[in-house]
């Protein structure tokens, strides 16, 4: 059966009421950015084991376990663009890849390039808009975002191909050798060009050549419903697909509304108010024998929350619930 996870920010260790709160409503375990290791930032994105140690000893007292520790993308930038100091960068990795198994966190995050890393990325196609009732979710408008001509200076799509697979290449065995998983979340939002700047893992078939160009049974994804929903593909072909060989490492349980082919844009809303039936949605998980963790993923905002989001975060926990009761 799967189970219920979340994902915390490093301020959250501060918080040890919240943390037990999500324990209380039911979580079984959380996601975390390695950014929450003490001194990881100040390492250029280096865990250390003291570190985690502080890290897992908070969510011991919790009743709380690590499923899954991400990467953050912008700690080997160098490396995605081929400049130099990406030895250090790619080290970095493998050691974070050591330490996950060390710790007896199943799943590490690789995070792919994004065209928001580039210098003079334009902001804003990110905008809050009201839901029923008044509650607000996030609105993203691409209109103005693809299509363009390439930016100046950009790499080009086989170049940071040809970087991401040399990240996966020297990490893979690492985590080979240490029983860790490495899952792949993929371009957020799914388009191959942003403001001119080349995305490269936006569709299924993507997710096919980086699995097949370093191929382990530790190279894997994180099935976000609602970015690959939002590229237009099909979401239970994907499941499929992937969950038959499987490569769904973890799963983003987010409910969407549009499509870009479709509308140019989407809207991530409550998870009763998209487009997809997520029962049907757990339920094409369970069919292909997933047992892993499924996350609400982003966090929208109540009128009676406060910014952590608690009256959220319990929303959408009952909601996955009472899901997977069903499913029983």
């Amino acid at each position: 059966m799967m189970h219920i996870g979340t994902r915390i920010s490093p301020d959250w260790l501060q918080r040890p009421d919240d943390l037990k709160f999500l324990k209380q409503i039911g979580v079984d375990v959380v996601d975390i950015t390695l950014d929450i290791c003490p001194g990881y930032a100040e390492a250029g994105g280096r865990a250390n084991p003291a570190g985690l140690q502080q890290v897992v000893e908070t969510l011991d007292a919790a009743g709380l376990k690590v499923e899954r520790a991400n990467t953050l993308n912008h700690d080997y930038l160098k490396t995605f663009l081929n400049q130099p100091g990406q030895e250090q960068e790619i080290e970095n990795l493998q050691v974070n890849a050591e330490l996950c198994g060390e710790f007896g966190f199943p799943i590490m995050g690789i995070q792919c390039f994004q065209a928001s890393l580039m210098p003079g990325f334009p902001k804003g196609y990110y905008k809050w808009a009201e839901g029923r009732g008044g509650y607000k979710h996030l609105r993203v408008e691409l209109d103005d975002a693809i299509d363009q001509p390439p930016m100046e200076g950009a790499p080009t799509h086989e170049q940071i191909w040809e970087q991401t697979l040399k990240i996966y290449r020297a990490v893979m065995p690492v985590a080979d050798q240490n029983d860790v998983r490495i899952a792949m979340h993929g371009n957020d939002p799914p388009v191959s060009s942003l403001y001119g700047i080349p995305q490269v893992l936006t569709r299924f078939a993507d997710f096919d050549r980086l699995f097949a160009e370093v191929p382990s049974a530790n190279n894997g994804m994180t099935f976000c419903v609602g970015t690959r929903y939002e590229s237009g593909e099909d979401i239970f072909k994907g499941i499929q697909h992937f969950g038959e060989q499987g490569k769904i490492f973890h799963v983003h349980f987010r409910n969407v509304r549009g499509t870009i082919p479709s509308t140019g844009g989407y809207e991530e809303v409550i998870p009763d108010e998209g487009d997809l039936n997520m029962t049907q949605v757990a339920q094409a998980l369970h069919d292909v024998g997933y047992t892993g963790t499924i996350d609400y993923d982003h966090v929208m905002r109540l009128s009676a929350d406060g910014p952590e989001g608690r009256a959220y975060i319990a929303y959408c926990v009952g909601h996955m619930k009472g899901i997977l009761q069903s499913l029983q």
